[in-house]
């Protein structure tokens, strides 16, 4: 890394703090996410299988904890499943922004589907969604994009007969039935008159003719 892209922070604090108003707007949903108040309380139930729940509400969050969760390294993991054959920790809110940014960045700033893909592979309560709205704002995968801007197009005016053509030459080599192995295309661009003429050949003899 050049001296020059390790002097631009990537993640600065005003990403973190838009992604921090994205997570908490009214609008923003995360089926996977888990609130630290009931993240604190898987970490106890399943310290703690033996205990007896208190209510009917405790004894649901018992049976999750104890069928979707485990603690590896007393940090909570998701269990194994079909899909992913590995735990996967599960990431309090507090960690999400820090936990997509340093993917992205073990990653050499790939790009957000790369990024998602290994995301989910290795982490629970982090949604798409969260990657791609990260991966958009860093500052180096910004400063790098190649510009996609293309040239406005410019339209062909022409006010009189002949002043613009449009000229083609269309091999008929494979006619080996004739003489004349090329046809000149001539189309004029503003009556759009066209006119065919058979070259046997296309030297710039033939072809200066066509037009005198």
């Amino acid at each position: 890394m050049d001296s020059s892209t390790a002097s631009i922070n990537p993640f600065p604090n005003d990403v973190r703090n838009a992604f921090e108003a994205y997570i908490h707007d009214s609008k923003y949903t995360n089926r996977e996410r888990i609130e630290y108040s009931k993240w604190c309380e898987l970490h106890i139930l399943l310290d703690n299988p033996h205990k007896k729940p208190q209510n009917p509400t405790e004894s649901r969050l018992k049976h999750r904890a104890l069928t979707e969760f485990e603690l590896v390294n007393n940090k909570l993991y998701r269990r194994p499943d079909s899909k992913f054959p590995e735990p996967r920790y599960v990431v309090p809110e507090s960690e999400i922004f820090d936990t997509v940014a340093n993917q992205h960045l073990q990653l050499l700033h790939t790009g957000k589907n790369q990024t998602w893909e290994a995301i989910q592979e290795r982490y629970y309560g982090i949604k798409r969604g969260d990657v791609e709205f990260i991966v958009k704002r860093c500052k180096n995968c910004t400063f790098n994009r190649p510009s996609v801007t293309k040239a406005p197009l410019v339209p062909i005016i022409t006010n009189r007969a002949w002043e613009r053509v449009q000229v083609d030459l269309i091999d008929m080599r494979y006619e080996l039935s004739t003489q004349y192995k090329w046809i000149l295309y001539i189309k004029d661009h503003f009556s759009k008159y066209t006119q065919l003429y058979p070259l046997k050949n296309k030297h710039s003899e033939p072809i200066t003719e066509a037009f005198v």
